[in-house]
């Protein structure tokens, strides 16, 4: 007896066999009447649907045979899969490969055998269509092609009977995250609303209904999310941003324009509830996609800001009591509390636990058994989910600076900007850089925190000048007219704009003109907030194509410059 040769394409073949994923399955009768039918196109008493793994031949379906399967090595089919052909024994006895195999001189007692490859899509045969008899025979031309065209049809069987094994997993799936998402639309405390692309809601989640007074069955699929808005206000901001993008904007798309156009926004409004009453609200809109990148519509946060509001009038009345010097406590105490208590009770309370939920359940779909397109769509929910936790960390991180007293001492900023330079130098050793720092650069500060500008400014600089061939980055100080010492970090990047230069402080604003300043939209306004704690200010100077200088002050001179640092 000799064993079946192991085919060339042996793990390409195992694998297509195994995708259609029917290895010990039940029996099914749409595969037994294709051995019935081969049964009687050949005349023999036995036919078997085999699948040939590493190690047996198993049988999906079998007609006249009574065992579930046969080790690999005594196998027919073995030798049928290494080709793409119809293999034939006439008379196994007469074959020095089979006459003493146990299956020819033992039961069933196989004197010949014809068997059809079952070819998957990319070629490999996983299996035959085989009929057996226990006399020698050898069929016809046309009862092998009509053996090859029931394999065919076999094989349209599997692919049929994955294709739906597949659809119904996916419908599972979408039900799990669907049923997900309603827990979470209607526990979460910030009123959410989805839209499609031209702002018709979607859906209204229980806190929009608290948040608004209206019933979702108001609202879903009959109103636009135009309708709880102002249109004095929507108006405005049209007239905004059609001149500041230089092209017609009409008012109820206002509300998507930059965040269509890839920016983020987030902005205050005032939203008309059922009763009349209007109400101020923060509304963050991000955009809902398909896989291929389209918009097919819109997801709308909003959160009440009354209460923030109205401390901010407050302390701006008091503020207006007080004499100078009181002014400018108030002026810190006023950004505490506006920042503080709109970010960081926000983002701590509203926003981490719905984050922690979403990671928590894509790392549960990452465990589950998926195939490679629902893996693609769950690694994107992972991905974008991550994003946002890094957004509400360095949110908390900005709102807790502001409260964090200062801790004065001496700092030679020049040492801080080596030590950073020398961590960026090694992150792209092959990179020439030439570097212009003084031996000392003292100040009076908080050493963690101007760590942190040092760390921010340093980091915008070199990627700024990545695409030069010498990175060159300068730091130092000058004296200005005002009396401050002003200390600068220039680069020799791109550049950017300066009619967008007012965007580079603000969180969450990307700059126009440049990809390479404060991609996230946080750094440099932590460094704002930072040098602010200082009693400092800090600007810009830039032209495109020429680099970009950073000035900041660490400290004033008189009074007057503290009010217009604090602000």
């Amino acid at each position: 007896m000799k064993s079946a040769p192991i085919p060339d394409n042996e793990q390409a073949r195992l694998a297509a066999l195994h995708r259609y994923r029917i290895l010990d399955t039940e029996f099914e009768e749409g595969f037994d009447d294709f051995t019935k039918l081969a049964s009687q196109i050949a005349g023999t008493p036995i036919a078997l649907i085999s699948l040939v793994d590493e190690t047996r031949q198993w049988f999906k379906s079998r007609s006249g045979f009574e065992a579930l399967e046969t080790p690999r090595g005594i196998s027919f089919c073995g030798h049928a899969v290494g080709g793409h052909e119809v293999f034939e024994v006439a008379d196994t006895l007469q074959d020095e490969r089979f006459f003493d195999n146990p299956l020819v001189t033992g039961e069933p007692l196989i004197r010949s055998y014809v068997g059809a490859p079952l070819l998957a899509k990319g070629g490999e045969a996983i299996g035959t269509l085989c009929v057996l008899d226990r006399v020698p025979r050898k069929l016809t031309a046309a009862q092998k092609g009509a053996m090859q065209a029931l394999a065919r049809q076999v094989m349209r069987q599997m692919e049929m009977r994955l294709l739906i094994s597949k659809e119904q997993e996916l419908n599972q799936e979408i039900l799990r995250q669907a049923t997900f998402q309603k827990v979470l639309s209607d526990n979460v405390v910030v009123a959410m609303m989805s839209t499609t692309t031209d702002g018709l809601i979607t859906s209204f989640n229980p806190a929009a209904e608290r948040l608004l007074g209206y019933d979702a069955l108001e609202i879903v699929g009959k109103k636009s999310v135009g309708f709880f808005h102002v249109n004095e206000e929507l108006q405005a901001r049209a007239q905004e941003l059609s001149a500041e993008l230089g092209r017609l904007v009409e008012p109820q798309a206002s509300l998507f324009t930059l965040p269509l156009a890839g920016s983020s926004e987030i902005r205050e409004w005032r939203y008309r509830r059922q009763n009349g009453s209007m109400i101020a609200v923060k509304v963050a809109v991000a955009p809902i996609c398909h896989h291929n990148g389209t918009v097919t519509g819109w997801i709308v946060f909003a959160w009440d800001i009354t209460e923030r509001q109205k401390a901010r009038q407050e302390i701006l009345r008091l503020n207006a009591d007080l004499d100078l010097s009181t002014s400018v406590r108030t002026a810190e105490l006023q950004r505490t509390a506006d920042d503080l208590q709109g970010l960081s009770y926000f983002m701590a309370h509203d926003l981490r636990q719905p984050v922690i939920s979403v990671a928590g359940f894509s790392d549960l779909l990452k465990k589950s058994a998926l195939g490679d397109s629902e893996r693609h769509y769950v690694e994107r929910i992972s991905s974008g989910i991550n994003q946002i936790s890094a957004r509400v960390d360095a949110l908390l991180y900005f709102a807790n600076l502001l409260g964090r007293p200062l801790h004065r001492k001496s700092v030679n900023l020049a040492d801080l900007a080596r030590g950073r330079l020398d961590i960026l130098k090694s992150s792209d050793p092959q990179r020439q850089v030439v570097a212009d720092i003084p031996s000392k650069l003292m100040v009076s500060g908080d050493h963690d925190l101007l760590e942190r500008v040092m760390l921010e400014l340093l980091n915008n600089a070199w990627r700024a000048s990545s695409t030069q061939e010498v990175t060159r980055i300068s730091v130092g100080s000058r004296m200005e007219e005002t009396g401050e010492t002003a200390y600068l970090i220039q680069d020799n990047g791109e550049g950017f704009d300066m009619a967008y230069v007012s965007q580079l402080f603000e969180p969450f604003q990307k700059l126009k003109g440049s990809q390479d300043y404060d991609r996230r939209g946080m750094g440099l306004a932590r460094v704002k907030r930072i040098i602010a704690k200082h009693g400092g200010r800090i600007w810009t100077e830039s032209h495109v194509g020429k680099g970009a200088v950073i000035f900041f002050t660490l400290g004033a001179s008189s009074p007057s410059r503290l009010v217009q640092a604090a602000r």
